[in-house]
């Protein structure tokens, strides 16, 4: 006859073998190479816009590459480029490199890293703003601004 104590252990046995060891986190300098490799690759896609507004949104993804680069990111490979219209490549670009931000905003380690990602996702969701304006559309269009629909 088994005991309520006998089942309980062996119950929270069977608990801790299925868990297993946690993942471990990257080092921050590895999850900052992410969001360094988009910021990069918005330089060039703000380069094809012409207009004192693609040279603004350059201007501020090179000093965004200079402060990850300054806080100790590693240089990852660059995104592909997007082709095709430059105001909608620069879109596309701009929302896959604010998914790449949330990812690291909550697995940075170091407040001053995760300040200044979370500080590139706020200005990524300004220029996600600023490009959909551009392109005639809602500037507001989801509940997101990296383009995901709630």
């Amino acid at each position: 006859m088994s005991t309520r104590r006998g089942l309980v252990a062996a119950g929270a046995g069977v608990l801790v073998a299925g868990c297993g060891a946690p993942e471990p986190i990257a080092p921050d300098a590895e999850l900052l190479a992410g969001v360094l490799a988009w910021e990069r690759a918005l330089v060039k896609a703000y380069g094809r816009i012409p207009g004192r507004a693609g040279h603004e949104l350059a201007a501020r993804a090179r000093d965004h590459a200079a402060w990850l680069v300054r806080s100790g990111s590693r240089s990852a490979a660059e995104p592909a480029r997007a082709a095709g219209d430059p105001l909608e490549a620069a879109l596309a670009l701009q929302r896959r490199s604010m998914r790449a931000c949330v990812t690291a905003v909550g697995l940075v380690r170091e407040p001053a890293s995760r300040a200044l990602v979370a500080e590139i996702l706020t200005a990524g969701a300004q220029h996600a703003a600023i490009l959909l304006g551009r392109l005639g559309r809602d500037p507001l269009e989801t509940a997101f601004p990296d383009g995901r629909a709630a």
